[in-house]
């Protein structure tokens, strides 16, 4: 007999106990990937900015294939690395990160069209050459926290899935 593992186990009864929020429903994505959907991503990073955003969109493409992160006390993750167009012609190179647990197993090749919607962190000197990162890429598991999505070459997995 297999059993979930505790920290979804414990997202799942706290869920039923609360009930899932009335403004929980799955975000719209954007059909195609442009600079002018990570403008809000740009404007982040243009500023420094060095804590936590909720609600922050990125898109491009994978400069590598999807790889595995050890299992930590959140479960296993996979890190996604994706060279995100930003306006003005730059670019950027943004970890996107899934939790195997919450959003099932993602996986990318080299080259798929990457778009999600989470949670921005500042990265740090030990996660170079990314120089931001979004994750949370799942519905909401806690009061405040929004949900999210990561769609890999048009297949959707998180939120409206």
């Amino acid at each position: 007999m297999r059993f979930l593992p505790p920290a979804l186990a414990a997202w799942l009864i706290a869920l039923g106990v609360a009930g899932w929020p009335a403004a929980a429903q799955a975000p719209q994505a954007p059909q195609t990937c442009s600079p002018e959907v990570n403008r809000q991503l740009a404007d982040l990073l243009a500023q420094r900015d060095r804590g936590p955003v909720d609600g922050i969109t990125v898109c491009g493409i994978t400069i590598g294939p999807s790889r595995p992160q050890r299992a930590g006390r959140h479960g296993g993750h996979q890190l996604i690395p994706v060279r995100a167009p930003l306006p003005g012609d730059g670019s950027a190179l943004i970890e996107v990160v899934t939790n195997d647990d919450l959003d099932g197993r993602v996986t990318a090749p080299r080259g798929a069209t990457v778009i999600a919607l989470g949670q921005y962190f500042h990265t740090t000197a030990r996660q170079r050459p990314f120089v931001a990162g979004i994750h949370d890429v799942h519905c909401a598991t806690h009061r405040g926290a929004a949900n999210g999505y990561v769609i890999v070459n048009g297949r959707r997995f998180g939120c409206g899935a």
